[in-house]
């Protein structure tokens, strides 16, 4: 809860609704003049959806998401589920402490005594995991939304231990993405670019396009040095590649473990209600 002062002093840093709507950013927010300059580049700028379809919380979400008022669209949703996001974190995890919770969520339900890996989803062995008293694992943490950049634009503690973007990874394919960000590109993941961004494979897009979405809603991390094409390219993403049962399950889980839940698994198309819609494409809405 120690953190609910920093809630209310955020909201008025948030990119509005309209794919970002530039006319009402505040000039004196660097972070907000960098997404403009990048959106004004980018490929796939958002826009509202001719109608917004009605969603309706399920029954076994209500107890968390009752306070919401989905009827909302834009800031005002995107507000009050940043609220909700925030306040439902009462569990901070310190990074070092990371592994028991995250062997939990990244289960092989299949195989129980192993780890799914992401951009590759290769199953392999919990004892693979790299830790202080087993240094030489061929498993270590992946960033989603690099340190580098955490370290740079907020505070670093909380985000760098929250397991919503953390994901266990192949430690030569950790090196290989390094900090770049994201980029569109089909198949298996690879560089992109000439070796300067990264494309997270046809499995995995949605899955980082949600957990982006997300360390925006609970930090105000912005996008532009994540994705080469903004929130657009995301939001593509989010609407291309549905939700999987490795998200279903790492959503429940951390939420067991510190509190709140990431709303872009539990509905992809609430970011189509937050931020629009790109090349007519719509997230799959989940409570219809």
């Amino acid at each position: 809860m120690k953190n609910i002062a920093f809630l209310f002093s955020f909201f008025w840093v948030f990119i509005s609704c309209k794919g970002e709507d530039f006319s009402l950013m505040k000039n004196q927010d660097p972070y907000q003049q960098l997404e403009l300059l990048a959106q004004q580049k980018a490929l796939y700028l958002p826009h509202p959806p001719k109608n917004y379809q009605r969603v309706t919380i399920p029954t076994r979400l209500k107890y968390y998401y009752q306070s919401v008022d989905f009827s909302k669209n834009g800031d005002e949703l995107k507000e009050a589920l940043a609220v909700l996001t925030i306040t439902k974190h009462t569990h901070f995890i310190p990074y070092g402490r990371r592994h028991p919770f995250l062997e939990k969520a990244n289960k092989d339900i299949h195989h129980p005594d192993k780890v799914l890996l992401v951009y590759t989803g290769e199953s392999r062995s919990k004892s693979e995991v790299q830790k202080r008293n087993q240094p030489d694992g061929s498993i270590n943490t992946e960033h989603i939304y690099p340190q580098s950049y955490i370290k740079k634009y907020g505070d670093p503690e909380q985000p760098l231990g929250d397991l919503h973007h953390l994901h266990y990874i192949d430690s030569s394919v950790n090196s290989s993405r390094g900090n770049l960000p994201f980029t569109d590109g089909k198949g298996e993941a690879s560089r992109k670019n000439k070796g300067k961004a990264w494309y997270p494979s046809d499995e995995y897009k949605g899955d980082v396009a949600r957990m982006l979405l997300y360390m925006f809603l609970r930090y105000n991390l912005p996008f532009h040095h994540v994705s080469t094409e903004g929130v657009g390219l995301l939001l593509k993403w989010n609407a291309q590649d549905k939700v999987s049962e490795l998200e279903l399950q790492r959503n429940n889980e951390i939420e067991q473990a510190q509190g709140n839940r990431n709303p872009f698994i539990d509905n992809p198309y609430l970011a189509t209600k937050i931020f629009g819609q790109v090349e007519e494409l719509s997230a799959e809405n989940l409570w219809p």
